[in-house]
């Protein structure tokens, strides 16, 4: 257990957008926490408010239509959604940074990768344009990119994808953040590079003691990498546990249902599949969010939302009411 507190707690986070028609919930009572030195990873399908958690906690969210309806997002127990502009200015890219997705689109086509990156150093430190470069010279040789000297020069259309989310990487730790949000930092990359990505974040929360909230939806990878998971559905934070644990005694029927549709060692065995789709987040179902698409779930699934109960040892939770006193265990 950790012996120091949290250095990210999300608390009753619900974040919401308003159109002329509806209001859609995307996140929905969010508890999270991202202890010191860890990599925290949510999982979820498409959909499932991942993102809009990231960008929450960055206060990226375009407000109107987005609103923080509730809760607190506590960073080194200070809330960001309390602090200026000003001041979540200076906690962003300096105290937590974020490698969004699709590095071939988020690189400014115009500026070289030595701009990009020295730029993301003079903004938050007091550094001159030389020491800047040299900067982004040590930045480029920790993610190795190889011939840093060239490419310092070069433009985003002269790298490979790989060497873009590197280059997307040494922007976000260029000031050293506590906390590294990680958003599908593989997506579109193939299996040899994202093993080399995903190394490269994790030798970084080692060498620097730096905390990651990784999102993705899969489960491949956060067995390999992650520290602790939360599994998101519908907007909800359905079931937290250690890897260990998540692996060996998954505990709702979401989490069972995304294990099993993993491939098995035996080729011959067919997958599995949730049947249903992911309901629209401005027409959920009366109760839990995924009893339409549940085959374990009881009367009380359509009717109220359920409660998230912890195992003796308060490592392992669960949002589901088969987890109730006399609920049965459809293992």
């Amino acid at each position: 257990m950790p012996t120091r507190p949290p250095l990210l707690n999300i608390e009753n986070l619900t974040t919401s957008f308003y159109t002329n028609d509806t209001v859609v919930q995307a996140v929905r009572g969010v508890n999270l926490h991202v202890n010191q030195a860890e990599i925290l990873a949510i999982v979820g399908e498409s959909g499932c408010g991942k993102s809009v958690t990231a960008l929450s906690i960055l206060r990226l969210i375009s407000m109107p239509p987005g609103r923080f309806d509730s809760g607190q997002i506590k960073f080194n127990n200070h809330d960001l959604l309390s602090l200026s502009e000003a001041d979540m200015q200076k906690v962003r890219g300096n105290d937590i940074s974020m490698i969004f997705q699709e590095p071939m689109t988020s690189l400014n086509p115009i500026f070289t990768i030595g701009d990009q990156i020295g730029e993301a150093i003079t903004q938050h430190q007091s550094a001159t344009g030389a020491e800047a470069r040299k900067q982004t010279l040590e930045l480029l040789h920790k993610v190795s990119i190889p011939s840093p000297e060239i490419r310092i020069d070069q433009y985003p259309h002269e790298l490979s994808g790989g060497m873009k989310q590197r280059v997307m990487i040494a922007i976000a730790i260029a000031c050293r953040p506590a906390l590294l949000i990680a958003d599908e930092p593989t997506t579109a990359l193939d299996v040899t590079i994202q093993d080399q990505i995903l190394s490269l974040l994790s030798s970084l929360k080692e060498d620097s003691e730096m905390s990651i909230l990784l999102i993705t939806h899969n489960l491949g990878i956060v067995a390999q990498f992650a520290d602790r998971v939360n599994v998101m559905y519908s907007g909800k934070i359905v079931e937290e546990a250690t890897v260990d644990s998540l692996f060996e005694n998954p505990m709702h029927p979401y989490t069972r249902g995304l294990l099993n549709s993993l491939p098995k060692d035996d080729s011959e065995l067919k997958l599995e599949s949730i049947s249903g789709a992911v309901p629209h987040p401005a027409f959920l179902p009366k109760g839990c969010a995924f009893h339409p698409r549940c085959k374990d779930a009881i009367p009380r699934c359509q009717q109220q939302p359920p409660l998230t109960n912890t195992t003796k040892e308060n490592t392992h939770k669960v949002a589901c009411w088969l987890y109730e006193e006399g609920g049965e265990d459809p293992q």
